[in-house]
């Protein structure tokens, strides 16, 4: 067990002299071998925030060579998501080395699915510049990006979906989840008003003391008859203390509902109202912190294009013109957000 843990910390040490500072990785939904993964069996993988070629690996298959996983027990799916709902996912910087991660102040992001294991992956949104976040941290909660999946995306028990990024020094990381994908018959169900009216006000009172055991305990027994109930449509989705938490997309005046908690004795409806209050700073930053999105014609799923996933690693059929310029995606497809124009963007060569 030593040796294999300094083993681990050699190549992570190796990888910051070879690349100066360590990345990124999708922290939500949690990807496979992430740390966060609940599925995740064993060590999780030391090399999530690395670039592809970091630390002397070969590995070019998408998903960093996971995607046999997906059939197994570790690729069981992390959450729900309807067809035409709009969700958000989420990158930090944290390690599972332990070494501090970095933004690299932005570059292009790509946000995709397959349907058919990973034999090609289709476009559902593309980042042009500022993505990570420029003026956002290593921390997940500064980090959020909206979109909407596909109305036509098919239904399918292990989907898989798919986050890249190209910063300005040339380097390519990607990360996948597998979640279930079903039809968007409930992407307008609301919750229930009673729910509306009474835990709204709990969330936003950030004061209130925590009650006594007895009340605690018989909020506990509430959620846990709903702790499996996946999230409704037009929420947005956030990972705190291990639970997976639900929030009103468009409002902070209702309180947020958390389920799936790897802990059975977590509190759930303390998690809520911290919940609550990051999806507060969330939208209250949402302005300044998201680009205007560009939408062209509606596309067919089957019309989309592919994700672009063979470049800037050793042996890519594509190369980035690299720093000052961000990437500007050649087909990006029918969802676009444009960046900040801090950068000039650049097609890459293939």
């Amino acid at each position: 067990m030593f040796n294999n843990s300094l083993s681990m910390l050699v190549l992570a040490l190796a990888c910051l002299v070879q690349f100066g500072v360590s990345h990124m990785h999708l922290e939500w939904p949690p990807t496979l071998k992430g740390e966060n993964n609940p599925h995740t069996q064993g060590e999780p993988s030391p090399y999530l925030n690395y670039p592809y070629g970091c630390c002397g690996q070969s590995i070019t298959e998408p998903c960093k060579g996971f995607l046999n996983l997906v059939e197994t027990d570790e690729g069981r799916p992390v959450t729900t998501w309807a067809a035409g709902q709009k969700v958000n996912f989420t990158i930090s910087g944290s390690s599972t080395t332990k070494v501090e991660g970095g933004t690299h102040y932005g570059g292009s992001c790509q946000a995709g699915f397959s349907t058919n294991g990973g034999k090609d992956f289709k476009v559902a949104a593309s980042w042009n510049g500022n993505c990570p976040h420029r003026h956002g941290t290593v921390d997940p909660s500064t980090q959020t990006f909206d979109f909407t999946v596909p109305a036509d995306l098919p239904n399918g028990e292990r989907t898989i979906f798919a986050w890249t990024w190209l910063n300005r020094e040339q380097e390519f990381n990607m990360g996948c989840a597998v979640v279930t994908t079903v039809s968007g018959s409930n992407e307008t169900q609301t919750p229930d008003p009673g729910d509306e009216d009474g835990s709204g006000e709990e969330g936003e009172d950030d004061g209130e003391d925590e009650g006594d055991e007895d009340d605690e305990d018989e909020e506990d027994e509430e959620d846990d008859e709903s702790s499996a109930d996946p999230p409704p449509a037009d929420f947005a989705q956030y990972t705190l203390e291990g639970c997976t938490c639900s929030c009103p997309y468009q409002t902070w005046s209702q309180a947020c509902t958390c389920y799936d908690c790897a802990s059975p004795s977590t509190k759930r409806h303390l998690v809520e109202r911290k919940a609550l209050q990051l999806h507060k700073r969330h939208l209250q930053n949402a302005e300044k912190l998201k680009a205007p999105a560009r939408r062209t014609e509606v596309v067919a799923w089957n019309d989309r294009p592919n994700m672009l996933l063979s470049i800037d690693f050793p042996g890519a059929l594509c190369q980035s013109k690299g720093d000052p310029y961000e990437v500007e995606f050649p087909n990006p497809g029918p969802d676009v957000f444009e960046g900040d124009g801090e950068y000039k963007l650049s097609t890459p060569t293939c």
